[in-house]
This record gives C-alpha cells, structure tokens and sequence, in this order.
C-alpha cells in the first residue's frame, strides 16, 4: 500500500504553550490544571513533569508530592487556541491540512511523488521547521507517515517527543508487534478485556485475527471488515458522526461549593449547553445533571464514585427556559446536607434541526425566540451580558476550558 497520510501529534501542547509564552518556564516541570485549587487535577504536563510520574489526570496534591519543583498553571484557552491556529498556518505553509482531529492533532494527505519515504520524510521536516518558526521553538511534534490514518497516529506516537516514524508496507504488520493492545486508537481496558475472552493477548495475535473473527470480538460486521482493513493499511474512511450529546462540567472553587453555589454554576453550564446547541442547530430530547460531593476522609478530597446525577426526557427543543426548568426539577431530588464539590450537564437524544418538529404552542415559541434574542445581543455586545437571574453572578464562573477532541469554541454566544 502507498504512504497516504502524514499525521502531526503536537508533544505536551498545553504545556508547551505555556513554556512558548513564559520563558521562565522552560526546562522546568510544568503542569496546566483547569482551576487554582490542589482538588483539582492535571490536565497536561510538560516532558520535565512526566519523567516524576505526573501525568493528566494526575491529582494536584500527588503530583506535587511526585515532583516538589512542580509548577502549576492555570489554563490559558485562548492562547492554546492562537497557537493552534499559528500551527496550522505553518503545516498549511507546506502541505494542505486534510483534517483536524483535535487541538494538538491533524493529518496531511499524500499524493503522487509526496508518497515517496524520502520524500514524505523531507515534507515532515518542513512542517517541523515551519512550526518552529511560526509557532515558537518550544512547539515540537512528532509525525507519523503511514497508508491510513490510524497507522500513521500510531507512527506518530512510537517516537516522542520531536519523533518521525515512516511505516511502509515492507515495515507492517512486524513494526506493530512490539506495541500494547491498548496502544490502539479504540482499544481501551473493557475492549482488551474482551479480546483477551478471545484469546488475544499480543498485536501479533490481533493482526493474525481474520474478517469474521474480528467482526466476532467486535460485535460488528461492520467494524470487524475495517479493523481488518485497518490492520493490513488499506486506506479506511471513517464515516460522517452525527452529534450524540452536549455538555459541560466545573469543579467548584471553595467559595461556591455551597448548594446555593453549585446551583448558580449548574445554570450558567445550562445556558453555555443551550447556546451551543442552538449554534450548531440540534435539538435535545433529554437532560441530565450530576454532582460529585466533598469526601473530607480521602486524600484529595473527591472521588468520582461520591457522586449523583439525574435524567429526564424533554419535548425535543434547544431553547434555554425549557431545559432550565427541566435542571430545576431534577436538582430537587438531590442528596441534601452534602458538600457539592463539581457539578456537570449534558443534553442528549440529539437529533438535527432539520430532523425535529417544532412545538404547536406558543410558548415554545416564545421561549425559542427569547433564546435566539439572547444569543443575538450577547454575539453583538459580549458573553453573557443577557442571561436568566438564577445565575446572577455567575457570568464569569466556568469558563471555556480545553477541549481534547474539538477547537474550544470563543463564540461570545456560547462563553
């Protein structure tokens, strides 16, 4: 099979930019945590950060304890944002961008004499160069060149940070057989378990797995034919997903993790949910709220199994004093006399607004109306500056925090 896909991982982004912006950072163990409180966790480390064991996810008070020199840093969305843009201009500056897969991903695809190893490998030095010179000399990645995508992320992830791996068909599927099961995109700890039913325990045994034996593991005719395919380098297009769910969670600072607090913050993530979902022009059949309490008896305060949470179905709509009222309701069948510590929403039974039929009564209408009022002035004059009295206060509580597998959205509608 030809090299096709040519596929740039940025190493350590978050902390990078960090490093990139703050010269005082550089060659120091860096962490990027959502909020300035040690019950929070990381969700980036720089390379110094990760050789003590800190990692994302990574508790704030236990990374500290692995790395005392530890720096924490609150994060600068924005930047990371700029950044990213900066980075696609220079990788644009060489080869065209195909796709984006997430902040610090995105793929190139090859053609004609582009397939050729020395060549394609000369392209991966370019686009190193370029991002050094537009983005910051703290800015590395590591490239993977390979016939599909999902081979060439892996290439990419065999060598960090500042790698280049070129897997042709000579290398595949031996260059395989020294990863981990879980080293695959998709294969996380209940998929090697089920494959571990089969009998699969090694990358030699999975690739040896025919078409029908992998639709078997998988459940699926469907997947089983293209991790075949996958496997083997045939150049696999993923289809089109459709948008499943929306939603947003913030771990309380200590001075709202009141009831009164969380409550205030629970509605600003409500009206955050809804604009986006009018943005991208879904309806939502369902809500869900949860909170995760305080645990003063365990180190770090939290565990995601202390926690609560709640659904309901609604009338298929996107405007916000519907799925307020829907969030009130639920809210009252909470726990009571326990410390909330984060508090989270998600809208779900998504279907296009192509797809829903709107509501016959009128005051569906005007609370849709009144919805897409709001979202207008606030584009116009800045977030939040029209919002429901229930988060009075609250307008500069949760505010846009990365996104691992999509551009963080700066509309002044949806902030």
């Amino acid at each position: 099979m030809p090299l096709r896909h040519l596929f740039i991982d940025m190493n350590a982004f978050f902390a990078s930019c960090e490093q990139q912006y703050r010269p005082e950072l550089r060659g120091r163990p860096v962490a990027v945590i959502p909020t300035d409180a040690e019950t929070t966790s990381c969700i980036a480390a720089s390379y110094e950060a990760k050789a003590f064991g800190v990692k994302t996810g990574t508790p704030v008070w236990e990374a500290r304890l692995r790395c005392p020199d530890l720096v924490c840093v609150v994060a600068d969305h924005r930047r990371y944002v700029v950044t990213h843009n900066r980075i696609l201009d220079a990788v644009g500056s060489v080869l065209a961008v195909d796709r984006i897969m997430s902040i610090d991903e995105m793929t190139c695809r090859l053609t004609g004499e582009q397939r050729r190893p020395e060549v394609a490998a000369a392209l991966a030095g370019r686009i190193k160069a370029a991002i050094y010179e537009r983005a910051g000399d703290q800015m590395h990645c590591s490239v993977g060149i390979a016939p599909n995508v999902l081979l060439a992320k892996m290439a990419a992830d065999m060598h960090k940070p500042n790698g280049l791996v070129v897997l042709t068909d000579a290398d595949l599927p031996a260059a395989l057989y020294g990863l981990k099961l879980q080293d695959f995109p998709g294969i996380g700890p209940r998929m090697e378990r089920r494959l571990n039913l089969y009998g699969v325990f090694t990358v030699r045994q999975l690739c040896g797995l025919s078409a029908r034996s992998l639709a078997e593991v998988w459940g699926s005719r469907v997947l089983g034919d293209r991790w075949y395919r996958y496997l083997r380098g045939d150049d696999v297009q993923d289809p089109m997903g459709r948008r499943h769910s929306v939603g947003h969670s913030h771990v309380l600072p200590p001075e709202l993790r009141t009831e009164a607090g969380a409550y205030a913050v629970l509605v600003r993530l409500v009206h955050k949910a809804a604009a986006r979902l009018r943005k991208i022009d879904y309806w939502a059949g369902a809500v869900g709220v949860g909170i995760g309490f305080r645990d003063g008896e365990r180190a770090g305060g939290w565990h995601a199994g202390n926690s609560w949470d709640a659904a309901c179905r609604l009338p298929h709509c996107q405007d916000t004093p519907t799925i307020l009222r829907a969030v009130a309701r639920l809210w009252a069948g909470r726990p009571r006399g326990r410390q909330p510590f984060k508090v989270g929403v998600v809208l779900t039974d998504l279907k296009p607004a192509r797809c829903a039929t709107p509501s016959l009564f009128a005051d569906d209408h005007k609370a849709a109306a009144l919805s897409r009022a709001i979202d207008a002035v606030n584009a116009e004059f800045g977030a939040s500056v029209i919002h429901f009295g229930t988060m009075h206060g609250m307008k500069d509580q949760a505010p846009t925090r990365i996104a691992f597998t999509q551009i963080p959205d700066f509309d002044r509608r949806v902030i």
